[in-house]
């Protein structure tokens, strides 16, 4: 047997922009560097928004829909878990994709995410507290899928589901979360440890964290995926090349993905000749043909008589250059609690719906009400207010 992994392609990323087809790329080489194996899974955040636009859905299901193309020996002896139903008989013509949805996809309950579009389309199969149990030529698999949501709701939902590995089959466990020591945001701490993991699976796969890893787990081995394209950018995406897993049965190799920009990471001290300093290492940077990404980080603090300089025109002076990226991790004497508040915002790139569901969160509490933020937020942003006014009030009992 050979199963392909990986996580995270985050497609229509900076979609419009420069770099908006580096997505679509890394999925198509994802793709095509896995159309040797039996099955290919993908531990979440396929796409980077919970609606994406209709060009975005539809560029991801043309290079989605080449494992259709493929000839397969492997067959779906039982989902469980999950009506059977629901599935496409088109998800299984050619390798079969599998997949969970991640955070950037959760909607909430009673709607419809991209990646339950996309099984419904006959593309491939989703997994929520779900397994599928496949036969390769007379080796069987069983693949354990918990697709993304918030953290303080994950340990409760791994505990409700409570998950269990297949006899005399090689089980993947995938889950796309955030795992102690694997945080992706210290702002929402996780609520699972990596020993809280069930135990008895031979692969667990862990979606969410943009770094990649192997390392031993319980009687197993975690594969760590991180992304197939960079998008919060830290120094040891810098380091690593991105890239996809192959798992046999016993082995995991790991396939470096090619068509990729180069990444550099640079830090620089605050001081008062720090424009020149980072225009004169810019200009040592080599150019491909295709633009890197520098990431440069100036930090330090900065007194209050201090004329900060204008990053955005070095940006703009070697744009034709590098796709050039100037992190100011300054503090300003007399503002630090400002700066500190706006810094912590930016690094966690929390968008708008993200501060209003923790607004709306910390509200609901205050009410004492045990309806889960994220399954009313979606009818509020749509504007569906007087739905959750009568819930609220108690004038309705449910979201149907």
């Amino acid at each position: 047997m050979k199963i392909g992994i990986f996580s995270d392609c985050h497609c229509g990323y900076k979609f419009g922009e420069e770099r908006g087809e580096d997505s679509f790329i890394a999925l198509e080489e994802a793709m095509e560097k896995t159309m040797d194996c039996d099955i290919i899974l993908i531990a979440g955040d396929l796409f980077d928004t919970r609606i994406p636009k209709p060009e975005i859905y539809a560029k991801t299901s043309r290079i989605l829909s080449t494992a259709q193309h493929f000839p397969s020996r492997t067959k779906l002896i039982e989902i469980i878990n999950k009506e059977k139903h629901q599935l496409s008989p088109l998800a299984f013509r050619g390798i079969p994709v599998v997949m969970i949805h991640g955070t950037h996809e959760k909607r909430s309950k009673y709607t419809t995410n991209p990646i339950q579009s996309l099984e419904d389309s006959g593309l491939i199969v989703h997994l929520d507290c779900a397994t599928a149990v496949f036969d390769i030529d007379g080796e069987k698999v069983a693949v354990h899928g918990m697709s993304g949501v918030s953290d303080r709701y994950a340990m409760d939902k791994l505990k409700d589901w409570d998950p269990k590995p297949i006899e005399n089959a090689k089980n993947i466990f995938m889950i796309h979360q955030s795992i102690d020591p694997y945080i992706y945001s210290p702002l929402e701490p996780p609520t699972i440890k990596i020993d809280d993991l069930p135990q008895g699976f031979d692969i667990y796969v862990l979606g969410h964290m943009h770094w990649n890893e192997i390392r031993p787990l319980h009687q197993g081995r975690l594969i760590l995926c991180g992304s197939t394209t960079p998008t919060s950018l830290h120094k040891i995406e810098a380091d690593q090349p991105k890239c996809v897993y192959k798992y046999d049965g016993n082995e995991i190799e790991k396939v470096e993905l090619e068509k990729q920009r180069k990444i550099v990471w640079k830090e620089f001290d605050f001081e008062p000749n720090i424009k020149e300093r980072i225009e004169d290492y810019v200009k040592t940077i080599s150019v491909s043909d295709k633009k890197p990404i520098v990431n440069i980080k100036v930090k330090g603090l900065v007194k209050k008589d201090s004329m900060l300089p204008k990053f955005s025109e070095i940006e703009e002076k070697f744009g034709d250059k590098s796709i050039l990226n100037i992190n100011k991790n300054l503090e300003v004497e007399g503002l630090q609690e400002q700066i500190e508040m706006l810094k912590t915002f930016k690094t966690n790139r929390l968008s708008p719906e993200e501060h209003g569901l923790r607004i709306l969160q910390n509200n609901l509490d205050q009410m004492n009400c045990r309806i889960k933020v994220e399954d009313i937020f979606d009818y509020l942003v749509e504007g569906n207010t007087e739905l959750i006014f009568n819930l609220l009030t108690g004038n309705q009992k449910t979201l149907k």
